[in-house]
């Protein structure tokens, strides 16, 4: 089940470095790509009365291909509302290579709580585990359930997708549905074959019958930092509702009631503001106190996943999902006479809405303030008044209020930036005296304020280590953090450190600006290589990042060289690279420029991306020549 919540650990912004983890194979090492299962079958059936309520019965078999697959896949689970919905195995088993079906015993069938978030979500989700027995390479695991969900998510409403991966084989594909007239089903696919049929004796009398097929031998090596399979891959959908205006008016109609302004609600709204004079003071005020005053947690019992609590409920208990803290801060301004709206967003790596809408397009809602034209998420607890996590920028947005799809603000490279200042003083000996101060803005900042929270508990001596090994430097040093919860407070990270010595002196010796315990962004991100072999479109980054660094050489040594200047340009990537030699000095600007129209990549943006990084290793890898 998709329900409206944000893990608190979601990661805000996910550098290239980390989202190519995997290498390019080459073409001789892909054609030797096996995925670690192939669905055999996959048969859906869905009966769906006019209330929105369903019957399902389901059958699914996959044939383990690898050993990877045995220690991944030898537990297969079904995941549903054990408020809303009943499970039940009718049958499971694991047929061997030989042919021998070895049944599961009872004990193998386990009903688990299942919780989305560790201990950040408290949930009625259940899931239905299958233990299978003598699990090879080769074998077959099987179940048949049937479910009956009573009562739907949205009232007198259906919504169900299923996407296949092109990652792995899809043998037999079939879903049917058959539905009561009296609910009007609207249906789309990609790649799939099939339509309405004429019902089949064991269909319900006078209901309407649609079947849908699906077939793919053929597979491609697993890719990293791919968009969401549902922006596409081969996929099937059916809703009941008719447009995202309706899904708005499903969302808003549980959740208004919930914004009820209690005395206690308007009194604190109007203590916190009462020195405020503006509209953008007010929001801001109270925008800070939600996000500081209420944890996250979710609480999903029922309709918990879709519905939020009452605003002054999550007052009482200072705790709340991200539905939740909508609720309050909207609760909040109407105190103060401030109008606000929940808005629907997916966080995470879909960037576009399916054309057949559908309320489990969206996994997270924020709030909009229409007089300020500001979106605000308060679950993203380090994200100071005007700013958003990178996850929730230029995607989709839907405005329960109104009904309108709008695009929460555009990832701008002017706007989201870090801008770092490093001196680095050459002593005699070779070592390295240095300083360094460093601002971030926009959703680098979210991420660089939430990184110094969870650094803070740590060992700073172990930190400054794990920082200087990134690039084989070793010293020790000290870093001056603000506090990351002090969201009007500028975001400035100084440093001072020592560097082990870098070159033999008296010379000749040649020395690379060093990094220190500055952050290093341009050189982590030259370090992200290229996928060549790429099929599918990606999550990319817009950022602009600029190093300023000067090294200071001690009297008595003569600098011989300096780097060359850089300027390169292609496409929506720019990295420029400046040193000037002023007497005993060398000052460097370095500065990368990466300006997205979208929030992801086609494949052929990888050779653009390729001839950026061959550019910055090669620059960075330039000497400084003293004797």
């Amino acid at each position: 089940m998709t329900h409206f919540f944000l893990p608190q650990n979601l990661v805000y912004f996910l550098p290239r470095l980390l989202l190519l983890i995997m290498m390019a194979l080459g073409s001789a090492a892909q054609a030797e790509y096996k995925p670690a299962f192939t669905t055999v079958q996959n048969l859906t059936h869905f009966h769906v009365y006019s209330n929105g309520s369903t019957s399902q019965t389901m059958e699914s078999a996959i044939r383990i291909e690898t050993e990877l697959g045995v220690r991944l896949h030898s537990e297969r689970g079904i995941y549903y509302n054990s408020t809303y919905e009943t499970v039940d195995v009718i049958e499971a088993y694991t047929l061997q290579p030989d042919g021998i079906k070895v049944h599961l015993e009872a004990d193998k069938i386990r009903t688990q709580d299942e919780s989305a978030d560790g201990s950040k979500v408290l949930t009625d989700e259940k899931v239905k585990l299958m233990i299978y027995p003598k699990v090879q390479v080769g074998s077959v695991l099987y179940y048949k359930i049937k479910s009956h969900q009573h009562t739907p998510n949205f009232p007198n409403h259906f919504a169900w997708s299923e996407t296949y991966s092109p990652f792995y084989g899809h043998e037999n594909v079939e879903i049917v549905i058959t539905h009561d007239p009296a609910i009007a089903l609207r249906f789309a696919h990609r790649g799939m074959q099939g339509g309405g049929e004429a019902l089949q004796p064991s269909d319900i009398p006078g209901s309407i019958r649609h079947r849908y097929t699906y077939r793919q031998t053929n597979f491609v090596p697993t890719e990293s930092g791919v968009v969401a399979l549902d922006d596409f891959a081969p996929q099937f959908s059916v809703s009941s509702f008719k447009n995202y205006a309706e899904v708005a008016q499903a969302y808003q109609s549980r959740a208004k009631p919930k914004t009820e302004m209690t005395p206690a609600i308007e009194a604190l709204a109007r203590s916190l503001t009462h020195t405020d004079q503006t509209t953008e003071q007010k929001s801001r005020r109270l925008y800070n106190w939600v996000s500081k005053n209420i944890r996250y947690l979710g609480v999903y019992v029922g309709a918990g996943g879709y519905v939020p609590h009452s605003a002054q409920s999550i007052l009482d208990n200072r705790y709340g999902d991200c539905k939740d803290h909508v609720v309050l801060l909207e609760a909040l301004l109407r105190a103060v006479g401030i109008e606000s709206s929940p808005v629907l967003i997916n966080a995470g790596n879909s960037h576009r809405l399916p054309d057949l809408a559908t309320p489990y397009a969206f996994n997270h809602v924020i709030t909009f303030i229409p007089e300020l034209n500001l979106y605000l998420d308060t679950t993203a607890e380090f994200a100071p008044f005007g700013m958003l996590p990178e996850a929730v920028m230029q995607q989709p947005a839907l405005i329960t209020a109104t009904g309108n799809v709008s695009e929460t603000p555009a990832v701008n490279s002017h706007h989201q930036y870090s801008e770092t200042h490093t001196r680095f003083d050459l002593q005699n000996d070779g070592s390295i005296i240095g300083t360094s101060v460093t601002q971030t803005f926009g959703h680098l900042q979210v991420r660089s304020r939430a990184t110094q929270s969870r650094q803070k508990d740590k060992d700073p001596n172990a930190v400054v280590n794990l920082l200087l090994n990134r690039y084989l430097e070793s010293g020790s040093g000290k870093m001056t953090v603000p506090d990351p919860k002090d969201l009007d407070a500028p975001w400035v990270i100084t440093s001072s450190f020592v560097l082990a010595p870098m070159i033999n002196l008296p010379g000749p010796s040649a020395l690379v600006i060093p990094v220190g315990l500055a952050p290093g962004n341009i050189k982590g991100i030259s370090m992200a290589p290229a996928n060549l072999n790429r099929k599918f479109p990606e999550t990319c980054i817009t950022t602009r990042l600029v190093e300023h660094a000067t090294l200071v050489i001690p009297r008595g040594i003569t600098i011989r060289a300096i780097p060359q200047n850089v300027n390169f340009k292609l496409g929506e990537v720019h990295y420029s690279a400046h040193y000037k030699r002023i007497s005993n000095s060398v000052n460097v600007r370095r500065e990368l420029y990466v300006q997205r129209t979208k929030r992801f990549c086609q494949p052929n943006n990888e050779k653009e991306w390729q001839a950026l990084t061959d550019v910055m290793k090669r620059d960075l890898r330039g000497q400084v020549l003293l004797r």
